[in-house]
């Protein structure tokens, strides 16, 4: 038998093969979320590489940055933008992603300045330049003591209003001191849901660019309230709307618009989960509550499973609403 050939690499001998088996298992532990072992076998397969590693090294980098790594994951982007690694933008992105969580901000306010004089594609620009904005803003608050934005006795109607004050205004500026505690509600089942969902397009709209935890019904999460969608342009919204639109649009005009709101007014409230069914199954269930509440019959019995669970989360939802 021929024996395989291996490459010697400094004090590192390369069996064949070696470097496809480090590349899929880092991209297997990166698509299951085991981060630490992802830049374990990134890293080990970097040593092997000889011809060319932007791949490599930009895997590398989302697995820095998923894990919380952020000093390496800085030291690896900055490298790589130096060095022209990589499509430029992405890295960019989460390097001041990563800037911004270790509270670089002036850091990020000086690169983004630069970038942003020198011009930008139409597609980036404005991403970039919210960024720009809101490293701006934290680095003149840096040094300011978070502020309390509810009072104990405060009810759910005072904090709804408060939180719609804030959005009225430039909420990235005036809503920033209460970040930490707009945080801490998202993750506390506690909280009116509504609330809830009117702190996190707050955070949105801030550029909050952390990991933080949302809570709400029998759902949790982590999520980053920056790269998170609006509510409405999300695609569980859309495919909803649509199988609305083709099934009663047309149809029945008033019971369409009827419907609508009682999806956007359900969703809103259930932001940033989804519901556990199909979006068609939702469409379907929300035009069947209302026709129930006309008719005074009980359709869950005589629905499919599927439906029949819609409709009994809806009914909770009602509840929530009726406040």
């Amino acid at each position: 038998m021929k024996k395989k050939k291996r490459v010697k690499d400094g004090n590192v001998i390369q069996f064949p093969g070696t470097l496809g088996h480090l590349e899929r298992q880092g991209q297997s532990a990166l698509e299951e979320k085991r981060f630490d072992d992802a830049i374990r076998l990134y890293t080990e397969a970097l040593r092997f590489n000889t011809d060319g590693s932007e791949e490599l090294k930009m895997a590398l980098l989302i697995a820095y940055h998923e894990s919380g790594s952020y000093d390496e994951g800085i030291q690896l982007s900055r490298s790589m933008l130096h060095a022209g690694e990589g499509h430029y933008f992405d890295v960019l992105d989460l390097h001041v992603l990563m800037l911004i969580q270790k509270k670089c901000y002036q850091e990020v306010a000086d690169a983004l300045g630069v970038l942003l004089e020198e011009g930008l594609p139409p597609d980036r620009y404005e991403h970039f330049a919210h960024l720009k904005a809101l490293a701006d803003r934290m680095s003149v608050k840096q040094n300011f003591p978070s502020a309390a934005l509810f009072k104990q006795e405060d009810t759910m109607q005072d904090k709804m209003m408060k939180l719609a004050e804030l959005a009225s205004l430039d909420a990235s500026l005036d809503a920033s001191p209460y970040e930490t505690e707009l945080i801490k509600l998202l993750a506390n089942t506690k909280e009116h849901p509504f609330v809830q969902s009117m702190s996190l397009e707050l955070l949105r709209e801030m550029g909050t660019a952390q990991h933080i935890t949302v809570r709400k019904f029998h759902f949790e999460k982590e999520i980053i309230p920056l790269l998170t969608d609006e509510v409405f342009t999300r695609p569980y919204y859309k495919e909803t709307s649509a199988h609305l639109d083709q099934t009663i649009g047309q149809e029945n005009p008033v019971l369409f618009e009827q419907a609508m709101e009682l999806i956007k007014q359900q969703l809103f409230l259930m932001h940033p989960f989804d519901p556990e069914v199909e979006p068609f199954v939702w469409a379907d269930a929300a035009v069947l509550h209302i026709e129930s509440s006309y008719r005074s019959v009980n359709v869950s019995s005589s629905v499919d499973p599927e439906t029949g669970k819609a409709l009994s989360f809806m009914k909770e939802l009602d509840e929530i609403l009726s406040f």
